[in-house]
Protein backbone atom coordinates (compact mmCIF):
# COMPACT_ATOMS: atom_id res chain seq x y z
CA UNK A 1 0.00 0.00 0.00
CA UNK A 2 1.57 3.50 -1.14
CA UNK A 3 1.23 6.55 1.23
CA UNK A 4 -0.82 9.39 -0.23
CA UNK A 5 1.13 12.22 -0.74
CA UNK A 6 -0.39 15.17 1.33
CA UNK A 7 -0.86 18.43 -0.43
CA UNK A 8 0.87 21.52 0.26
CA UNK A 9 -0.78 24.36 -0.18
CA UNK A 10 0.39 28.30 -0.84
CA UNK A 11 -1.60 29.12 2.54
CA UNK A 12 1.00 26.25 4.73
CA UNK A 13 3.96 27.60 3.32
CA UNK A 14 3.52 31.70 3.28
CA UNK A 15 0.55 31.92 5.26
CA UNK A 16 -1.91 35.12 4.55
CA UNK A 17 -0.69 37.33 2.98
CA UNK A 18 -2.43 40.74 1.07
CA UNK A 19 -0.58 40.87 -2.05
CA UNK A 20 1.01 44.33 -1.66
CA UNK A 21 4.15 42.95 -2.45
CA UNK A 22 6.47 40.74 -4.37
CA UNK A 23 5.67 37.03 -3.66
CA UNK A 24 8.13 34.94 -4.05
CA UNK A 25 7.10 30.70 -3.41
CA UNK A 26 9.52 29.45 -5.62
CA UNK A 27 10.88 25.98 -5.04
CA UNK A 28 8.88 25.00 -1.87
CA UNK A 29 7.14 21.69 -2.84
CA UNK A 30 4.07 23.44 -3.58
CA UNK A 31 1.12 20.81 -4.98
CA UNK A 32 -1.48 24.16 -4.45
CA UNK A 33 -1.79 27.67 -4.89
CA UNK A 34 -4.81 27.51 -2.77
CA UNK A 35 -4.29 30.65 -0.22
CA UNK A 36 -3.21 32.94 -2.75
CA UNK A 37 -4.37 36.80 -2.89
CA UNK A 38 -6.18 37.06 -5.33
CA UNK A 39 -5.09 40.37 -6.91
CA UNK A 40 -0.70 40.88 -6.64
CA UNK A 41 0.77 44.43 -6.83
CA UNK A 42 4.40 43.18 -7.61
CA UNK A 43 5.50 40.05 -9.27
CA UNK A 44 4.44 36.41 -8.48
CA UNK A 45 6.86 33.37 -8.85
CA UNK A 46 5.83 30.06 -7.98
CA UNK A 47 8.23 28.42 -10.46
CA UNK A 48 9.72 24.98 -9.22
CA UNK A 49 7.26 23.37 -7.80
CA UNK A 50 5.33 20.61 -7.88
CA UNK A 51 1.89 22.47 -9.27
CA UNK A 52 -0.06 20.38 -11.88
CA UNK A 53 -2.97 23.33 -11.96
CA UNK A 54 -2.67 26.28 -11.67
CA UNK A 55 -5.94 27.02 -9.55
CA UNK A 56 -5.87 29.08 -6.97
CA UNK A 57 -3.62 31.82 -8.50
CA UNK A 58 -3.89 35.10 -8.32
CA UNK A 59 -6.43 36.94 -10.97
CA UNK A 60 -4.53 39.74 -11.36
CA UNK A 61 -0.61 40.57 -11.63
CA UNK A 62 0.75 44.10 -11.71
CA UNK A 63 4.47 42.58 -12.59
CA UNK A 64 5.93 39.47 -13.85
CA UNK A 65 4.26 35.95 -13.32
CA UNK A 66 7.11 32.96 -13.75
CA UNK A 67 4.70 29.68 -13.25
CA UNK A 68 8.16 27.87 -15.00
CA UNK A 69 9.46 24.39 -13.68
CA UNK A 70 6.56 22.83 -12.67
CA UNK A 71 4.13 19.92 -13.71
CA UNK A 72 1.23 22.10 -15.54
CA UNK A 73 -0.57 20.55 -18.24
CA UNK A 74 -2.90 23.21 -19.40
CA UNK A 75 -2.81 27.35 -17.97
CA UNK A 76 -6.72 26.99 -16.89
CA UNK A 77 -7.42 28.86 -14.01
CA UNK A 78 -3.95 31.09 -13.98
CA UNK A 79 -4.01 35.18 -14.30
CA UNK A 80 -6.39 36.83 -16.20
CA UNK A 81 -3.79 39.94 -16.36
CA UNK A 82 -0.35 40.15 -16.06
CA UNK A 83 1.54 43.89 -16.95
CA UNK A 84 4.92 41.82 -16.71
CA UNK A 85 6.82 38.84 -17.80
CA UNK A 86 4.24 35.66 -18.78
CA UNK A 87 7.15 32.64 -17.91
CA UNK A 88 4.99 29.14 -18.37
CA UNK A 89 8.42 27.26 -19.37
CA UNK A 90 9.49 23.74 -18.53
CA UNK A 91 5.89 22.48 -17.60
CA UNK A 92 3.84 19.46 -19.35
CA UNK A 93 1.55 21.67 -21.23
CA UNK A 94 0.04 19.93 -24.73
CA UNK A 95 -2.36 23.86 -24.97
CA UNK A 96 -2.44 27.43 -23.75
CA UNK A 97 -5.75 27.18 -22.88
CA UNK A 98 -6.39 29.66 -20.69
CA UNK A 99 -3.45 31.98 -21.74
CA UNK A 100 -4.03 35.58 -21.51
CA UNK A 101 -4.68 37.17 -24.88
CA UNK A 102 -2.60 40.19 -24.11
CA UNK A 103 0.74 39.93 -22.64
CA UNK A 104 2.77 43.29 -21.69
CA UNK A 105 5.98 41.73 -21.41
CA UNK A 106 7.65 38.62 -22.21
CA UNK A 107 5.81 35.23 -23.11
CA UNK A 108 7.96 31.90 -23.14
CA UNK A 109 6.36 28.75 -23.13
CA UNK A 110 9.40 26.94 -23.89
CA UNK A 111 10.16 23.43 -23.05
CA UNK A 112 6.58 21.93 -23.45
CA UNK A 113 4.69 19.31 -25.37
CA UNK A 114 3.01 21.77 -27.63
CA UNK A 115 1.76 20.28 -31.03
CA UNK A 116 -0.14 23.49 -31.81
CA UNK A 117 -0.54 27.22 -30.89
CA UNK A 118 -4.15 27.70 -32.04
CA UNK A 119 -7.31 27.65 -30.36
CA UNK A 120 -11.17 29.04 -30.28
CA UNK A 121 -12.21 31.97 -28.02
CA UNK A 122 -13.72 30.13 -24.89
CA UNK A 123 -17.37 31.18 -23.47
CA UNK A 124 -15.47 33.13 -20.70
CA UNK A 125 -16.69 36.27 -19.28
CA UNK A 126 -16.14 39.56 -20.96
CA UNK A 127 -13.80 40.81 -18.07
CA UNK A 128 -11.69 38.08 -18.78
CA UNK A 129 -9.06 38.31 -20.95
CA UNK A 130 -8.00 34.23 -20.94
CA UNK A 131 -8.80 32.20 -23.96
CA UNK A 132 -7.88 29.04 -25.80
CA UNK A 133 -5.14 29.68 -27.21
CA UNK A 134 -2.10 31.49 -27.31
CA UNK A 135 -1.99 35.05 -26.63
CA UNK A 136 -2.39 37.61 -29.62
CA UNK A 137 -0.63 40.48 -28.59
CA UNK A 138 3.02 40.07 -26.88
CA UNK A 139 4.95 43.46 -26.16
CA UNK A 140 8.05 41.71 -25.46
CA UNK A 141 9.88 38.40 -26.91
CA UNK A 142 7.86 35.11 -27.58
CA UNK A 143 9.36 32.04 -27.30
CA UNK A 144 7.75 28.96 -28.43
CA UNK A 145 11.39 26.70 -28.53
CA UNK A 146 11.56 23.43 -27.36
CA UNK A 147 7.83 21.94 -27.95
CA UNK A 148 6.52 19.64 -30.86
CA UNK A 149 5.24 22.38 -32.80
CA UNK A 150 4.46 21.24 -36.81
CA UNK A 151 2.75 24.57 -37.58
CA UNK A 152 2.96 28.35 -36.19
CA UNK A 153 -0.83 28.78 -37.15
CA UNK A 154 -2.05 31.12 -34.18
CA UNK A 155 1.04 32.68 -32.52
CA UNK A 156 0.92 36.17 -31.42
CA UNK A 157 -0.32 38.42 -34.18
CA UNK A 158 1.84 41.30 -33.19
CA UNK A 159 5.17 40.57 -31.21
CA UNK A 160 7.54 43.75 -29.82
CA UNK A 161 10.70 41.59 -29.28
CA UNK A 162 12.40 38.61 -30.53
CA UNK A 163 10.57 35.67 -31.97
CA UNK A 164 11.97 32.05 -30.95
CA UNK A 165 10.74 28.99 -32.70
CA UNK A 166 13.16 27.01 -32.89
CA UNK A 167 14.03 23.38 -32.01
CA UNK A 168 10.31 22.62 -32.96
CA UNK A 169 9.38 20.19 -35.96
CA UNK A 170 8.11 22.97 -37.71
CA UNK A 171 7.70 22.13 -41.70
CA UNK A 172 6.08 25.29 -42.68
CA UNK A 173 6.46 29.66 -41.05
CA UNK A 174 2.72 30.08 -41.94
CA UNK A 175 1.30 31.93 -38.81
CA UNK A 176 4.43 34.09 -38.75
CA UNK A 177 3.68 37.79 -38.66
CA UNK A 178 5.14 39.81 -41.98
CA UNK A 179 7.79 42.05 -39.66
CA UNK A 180 10.22 40.78 -36.72
CA UNK A 181 10.08 43.84 -34.60
CA UNK A 182 13.85 41.79 -33.11
CA UNK A 183 15.21 38.45 -34.25
CA UNK A 184 13.58 35.64 -35.64
CA UNK A 185 14.96 32.15 -34.64
CA UNK A 186 13.43 29.19 -36.78
CA UNK A 187 16.59 27.10 -36.23
CA UNK A 188 16.50 23.24 -35.61
CA UNK A 189 12.87 22.69 -37.56
CA UNK A 190 11.95 19.98 -40.81
CA UNK A 191 11.66 23.27 -42.77
CA UNK A 192 12.27 22.59 -46.73
CA UNK A 193 11.18 26.54 -47.60
CA UNK A 194 10.65 28.97 -45.80
CA UNK A 195 7.10 30.38 -47.50
CA UNK A 196 5.42 32.30 -44.34
CA UNK A 197 8.77 33.84 -43.30
CA UNK A 198 8.42 37.53 -42.08
CA UNK A 199 10.13 40.02 -45.00
CA UNK A 200 11.38 42.51 -42.55
CA UNK A 201 13.63 41.64 -39.48
CA UNK A 202 14.97 43.95 -37.85
CA UNK A 203 17.49 41.87 -35.42
CA UNK A 204 19.44 38.33 -36.56
CA UNK A 205 17.78 35.88 -38.56
CA UNK A 206 18.12 32.02 -38.01
CA UNK A 207 17.07 29.13 -40.10
CA UNK A 208 20.13 27.24 -39.31
CA UNK A 209 19.60 23.19 -38.77
CA UNK A 210 16.56 22.80 -41.66
CA UNK A 211 16.37 20.79 -45.03
CA UNK A 212 16.23 23.95 -46.83
CA UNK A 213 16.94 24.03 -50.56
CA UNK A 214 16.59 27.38 -51.35
CA UNK A 215 16.19 30.45 -49.67
CA UNK A 216 13.25 31.97 -52.07
CA UNK A 217 10.39 33.46 -50.18
CA UNK A 218 13.16 34.22 -47.17
CA UNK A 219 13.16 37.79 -45.68
CA UNK A 220 14.07 40.58 -47.93
CA UNK A 221 15.27 42.40 -44.98
CA UNK A 222 17.82 41.16 -42.17
CA UNK A 223 19.23 44.62 -39.87
CA UNK A 224 21.24 41.91 -37.82
CA UNK A 225 23.14 38.23 -38.56
CA UNK A 226 21.87 36.08 -41.14
CA UNK A 227 22.30 32.39 -40.42
CA UNK A 228 21.15 29.72 -42.59
CA UNK A 229 23.93 27.21 -41.92
CA UNK A 230 23.30 23.14 -41.65
CA UNK A 231 20.76 23.01 -44.61
CA UNK A 232 21.04 21.38 -47.96
CA UNK A 233 21.35 24.63 -49.98
CA UNK A 234 22.86 24.43 -53.78
CA UNK A 235 21.74 28.22 -54.36
CA UNK A 236 21.61 31.58 -52.11
CA UNK A 237 19.27 32.90 -54.52
CA UNK A 238 16.81 34.51 -52.44
CA UNK A 239 15.03 37.81 -51.28
CA UNK A 240 17.50 39.57 -49.26
CA UNK A 241 17.89 42.33 -50.89
CA UNK A 242 20.29 43.43 -47.31
CA UNK A 243 21.87 41.86 -44.76
CA UNK A 244 23.70 44.35 -42.33
CA UNK A 245 25.34 41.98 -39.85
CA UNK A 246 26.87 38.83 -40.63
CA UNK A 247 26.17 36.03 -43.67
CA UNK A 248 26.65 31.99 -42.64
CA UNK A 249 25.90 29.58 -44.82
CA UNK A 250 28.62 27.52 -44.19
CA UNK A 251 28.00 23.55 -43.91
CA UNK A 252 25.60 23.91 -46.96
CA UNK A 253 25.89 22.24 -50.55
CA UNK A 254 26.77 25.35 -52.20
CA UNK A 255 28.63 25.03 -55.62
CA UNK A 256 28.26 28.76 -56.26
CA UNK A 257 28.40 32.09 -54.28
CA UNK A 258 25.55 33.84 -56.57
CA UNK A 259 22.91 35.56 -54.38
CA UNK A 260 25.02 36.67 -51.72
CA UNK A 261 24.80 39.85 -50.24
CA UNK A 262 27.29 42.61 -51.25
CA UNK A 263 28.22 44.37 -48.06
CA UNK A 264 28.31 42.30 -44.84
CA UNK A 265 30.04 42.48 -41.47
CA UNK A 266 31.52 38.92 -42.22
CA UNK A 267 30.71 36.17 -44.55
CA UNK A 268 31.34 32.47 -43.77
CA UNK A 269 30.66 30.18 -46.66
CA UNK A 270 33.27 27.27 -45.37
CA UNK A 271 32.06 23.41 -45.76
CA UNK A 272 30.33 23.46 -49.06
CA UNK A 273 31.20 21.99 -52.88
CA UNK A 274 32.53 26.08 -53.89
CA UNK A 275 35.32 25.70 -57.04
CA UNK A 276 35.00 29.60 -57.24
CA UNK A 277 34.33 32.71 -55.50
CA UNK A 278 32.84 34.63 -58.08
CA UNK A 279 29.97 36.54 -56.75
CA UNK A 280 30.91 36.50 -53.53
CA UNK A 281 30.30 39.95 -51.20
CA UNK A 282 31.87 43.17 -52.80
CA UNK A 283 32.69 44.62 -48.89
CA UNK A 284 33.44 42.26 -45.83
CA UNK A 285 33.75 44.29 -42.39
CA UNK A 286 34.71 41.60 -40.83
CA UNK A 287 36.16 37.94 -41.39
CA UNK A 288 35.92 36.29 -44.63
CA UNK A 289 36.20 32.49 -44.09
CA UNK A 290 36.18 30.10 -47.69
CA UNK A 291 37.63 26.75 -45.92
CA UNK A 292 37.01 23.45 -46.59
CA UNK A 293 35.78 23.87 -50.11
CA UNK A 294 37.46 22.74 -53.71
CA UNK A 295 38.68 25.67 -54.59
CA UNK A 296 41.83 26.16 -56.95
CA UNK A 297 42.28 29.93 -56.77
CA UNK A 298 41.40 32.97 -55.07
CA UNK A 299 39.59 34.74 -57.83
CA UNK A 300 35.93 36.61 -57.08
CA UNK A 301 37.11 36.85 -53.43
CA UNK A 302 36.33 40.34 -52.58
CA UNK A 303 39.59 43.13 -52.93
CA UNK A 304 39.65 43.80 -48.72
CA UNK A 305 38.96 41.58 -45.91
CA UNK A 306 39.31 44.07 -42.72
CA UNK A 307 39.22 40.89 -40.49
CA UNK A 308 40.61 37.40 -40.86
CA UNK A 309 40.71 35.66 -44.34
CA UNK A 310 40.51 32.11 -44.28
CA UNK A 311 40.93 29.75 -47.20
CA UNK A 312 42.46 26.61 -45.56
CA UNK A 313 41.90 22.76 -46.48
CA UNK A 314 40.85 23.91 -50.02
CA UNK A 315 42.90 22.63 -53.67
CA UNK A 316 44.63 26.18 -54.27
CA UNK A 317 47.51 26.39 -56.38
CA UNK A 318 47.93 29.62 -56.65
CA UNK A 319 47.58 33.22 -55.74
CA UNK A 320 45.99 35.36 -57.43
CA UNK A 321 43.90 38.57 -57.26
CA UNK A 322 41.64 40.56 -56.85
CA UNK A 323 41.84 39.91 -53.10
CA UNK A 324 44.38 42.85 -51.88
CA UNK A 325 44.34 43.21 -48.83
CA UNK A 326 43.77 41.46 -45.45
CA UNK A 327 43.08 43.48 -42.17
CA UNK A 328 43.60 40.34 -39.93
CA UNK A 329 45.03 37.16 -40.18
CA UNK A 330 46.16 35.05 -43.68
CA UNK A 331 45.05 31.59 -42.56
CA UNK A 332 46.36 28.92 -45.74
CA UNK A 333 46.65 25.56 -44.25
CA UNK A 334 46.51 22.53 -45.73
CA UNK A 335 45.90 23.24 -49.35
CA UNK A 336 47.21 21.35 -52.16
CA UNK A 337 50.47 23.86 -52.56
CA UNK A 338 52.12 25.09 -49.32
CA UNK A 339 52.82 28.45 -49.92
CA UNK A 340 55.98 30.80 -48.43
CA UNK A 341 54.91 33.57 -46.29
CA UNK A 342 57.50 35.87 -48.27
CA UNK A 343 54.92 35.15 -51.08
CA UNK A 344 52.07 35.09 -49.49
CA UNK A 345 52.80 38.80 -48.33
CA UNK A 346 53.84 39.99 -51.70
CA UNK A 347 50.95 39.23 -52.93
CA UNK A 348 48.85 40.88 -50.50
CA UNK A 349 49.15 43.42 -47.70
CA UNK A 350 48.46 41.25 -44.94
CA UNK A 351 48.22 43.37 -41.33
CA UNK A 352 48.45 40.37 -39.13
CA UNK A 353 49.71 36.64 -38.77
CA UNK A 354 50.13 34.37 -42.02
CA UNK A 355 49.15 30.92 -40.61
CA UNK A 356 50.24 27.57 -41.82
Amino acid sequence: MTNKISEITFADVMGSLDGKDDIDCSNKGLTSLAGCPEHVKGNFNCSGNQLKTLEGAPKKIKGYFNCSNNQLTSLDDGPDEVKGDFDCSNNQLTSLHGSPMFIMGDFSCAGNLLTALNGEINDVSSESKAHAGCPQIVEGDFNCSGNKLTILEGAPKIVGGDFNCSNNQLTSLNGSSKKAQGDFDCSNNQLTSLHGCPMFIMGDFSCADNQLIFLVDGPQEVYGNFDCSNNQLTSLKGNHKKVTGSFNCSVNQLTSLKGSPKEVESFDCSNNHLISLKKSPEKVKGNFNCSKNQLTSLKGAPEKVKGDFDCSENQLIALEPPLKKVYGDFICRDNAQLFREEDVRLAYKIKGHYIL
